[in-house]
């Protein structure tokens, strides 16, 4: 599945169980690393999805 077809509520799953994986303490420092990258990308997207609705609610408004 792409990330793309992802919802919103989905990308804030994924991040929270990346979240809980990073909490791990026997986590190796590697995994952490891309975990993080992974749980950060996701949040770019969830943001970006946001942003778009504010966008699209405020053009609604308007027109």
């Amino acid at each position: 599945m792409n990330e793309q077809e992802f919802s919103y509520e989905e990308l804030i799953e994924k991040a929270k169980a990346i979240l809980t994986e990073l909490a791990k303490p026997d986590l190796p420092l590697s995994k952490a690393s891309e975990l993080f990258k992974e749980g950060t990308r996701l949040l770019e997207l969830a943001s970006k999805m946001l942003e778009n609705t504010r966008l699209e609610y405020e053009e609604r408004q308007n027109g």
